[in-house]
């Protein structure tokens, strides 16, 4: 990962112009996509607890539903649906963005102003993806359990202090450490394909929606891959302390 903190500048004028980029892409990344995150956090927390609790049924377990809960979506779901919205929404713009203002040379008259690109157009993006993507998940989060608390309660009533207190005795301090790791590095990952794709644009306008593209198909194979792969470290160190 690029270390964002060497991006942050020391001057004063140019912090606050870094903090004016920072506070726009967050807006655009996070903000605009609340009410996204809330509709598909309390979709797929409904559909999760209806399967759970038809299969729990049978069986007497109801007691688990926190448990699963906290597997699927705040485990699994949530970063991965974090990371899928932040593609389709932020990344491609990010591609874009940058590609057409190589096409316009007005990076090169960035450079040409001895303007550091990295701390003016690169860091405060960085920045608002990493923290964007976890504010977004964690939106996903508690739109889910509102979802999945419905859901529960669709046969028959489930008071919501025992279901709250089902998912507080089922999380444990590493998912919350390893929640909030996959998301920033997923969310910082994610930005640093589709900054490297869009600033790969040679000159032609033309090139502009391929680069993109291709920053959308990258980006979907690191965050599903880093995915997997923080997972696997996740279960293989709660194995290892069992």
């Amino acid at each position: 990962m690029l270390p964002i903190l060497e991006y942050i500048p020391h001057d004063r004028g140019q912090r606050h112009e870094f903090l004016r980029v920072f506070l726009r892409q967050t807006y655009y990344t996070f903000n605009q996509a609340i009410p996204l995150m809330a509709i598909l956090g309390v979709f797929a927390g409904l559909s999760v607890a209806l399967q759970a609790r038809l299969g729990l049924s049978f069986v007497g377990g109801n007691d688990s539903l926190g448990q699963i809960v906290v597997v699927v979506l705040i485990r699994e779901l949530a970063p991965l649906m974090s990371s899928l919205v932040l593609i389709a929404r932020s990344a491609t713009a990010v591609a874009s963005e940058l590609a057409t203002m190589k096409v316009q040379q007005e990076i090169d008259a960035l450079l040409a102003m001895r303007i550091n690109i990295k701390q003016y157009l690169l860091g405060p993006r960085l920045l608002a993806a990493t923290i964007s993507i976890f504010c977004m998940a964690v939106c996903f989060v508690m739109a889910g359990i509102v979802g999945a608390w419905f859901g529960c309660n669709f046969w028959n009533y489930y008071p919501l202090f025992q279901f709250l207190n089902s998912i507080s005795l089922s999380l444990a301090p590493a998912d919350i450490f390893f929640f909030i790791a996959k998301t920033c590095v997923i969310g910082q990952a994610i930005f640093i394909v589709a900054i490297k794709s869009g600033m790969s644009l040679k000159k032609a306008p033309f090139e502009v929606p391929i680069v993109t593209n291709q920053a959308v198909v990258d980006a979907l194979f690191v965050a599903i891959g880093m995915q997997i792969f923080i997972s696997g470290i996740f279960y293989l160190w709660i194995g290892l302390k069992i």
